[in-house]
C-alpha cells in the first residue's frame, strides 16, 4: 500500500516514486518544476502555483504484521482428541499506516491518515487468543 504521486514531472515515469525513483528525486524535480514552470501562466490564464514539500513526507510502508500460531494436540482416548491453540497477531505491534496523499500539490502529501486496519487480528494492535478444540 505504497502511495504515488499524482503528478508527472519531466524525467518521471507514471508511478515510479518508491518504486526507482527516492525522496531526493522527487525534491529535485519539484525544484527544477519550480524554476522552470511556477509563477508563470497556464493554458487557462491561471498563474502556475509552486511546488512546496513538507520538510518530513514518506510514499508509504508495506503492510507490516508479524502472526504466530502454536498448537498442541492430546490424545484423551480412542475417539477423542483435544487441541489446544495460542496465537499472537502483529506480535511486534507495528501500526501499517497507511492514507497518504499521493498528489504533491496538496497540504498532506505524503502524511499518514490513518492505519491499515484496526480490527482484531492482522494488521490491528496487537492481540492474543487462546483456543481449545474437541473432536470426537
Amino acid at each position: 500500500m505504497t502511495a504515488r504521486t499524482t503528478t508527472c514531472f519531466r524525467g518521471q515515469g507514471v508511478n515510479q516514486f518508491n518504486c526507482g525513483l527516492g525522496k531526493a528525486d522527487l525534491r529535485r524535480l519539484a525544484d527544477q518544476f519550480n524554476r522552470t514552470y511556477a509563477g508563470k501562466q497556464d493554458a487557462h490564464g491561471g498563474v502556475i502555483p509552486p511546488i512546496t514539500l513538507l520538510s518530513k513526507f514518506e510514499f508509504g510502508d508495506s503492510f507490516l504484521t508479524q502472526d504466530l500460531r502454536l498448537s498442541r494436540d492430546f490424545i484423551l482416548h480412542e475417539r477423542w482428541r483435544m487441541t489446544l491453540m495460542g496465537e499472537a497477531f502483529n506480535l511486534v505491534n507495528i501500526g501499517s499506516l497507511s492514507g497518504r496523499s499521493g498528489n504533491v500539490l496538496r497540504a498532506g502529501f505524503g502524511q499518514p491518515t490513518s492505519r491499515v486496519t484496526q480490527v482484531f487480528g492482522s494488521g490491528g494492535p496487537r492481540s492474543f487468543q487462546l483456543a481449545a478444540r474437541v473432536s470426537f
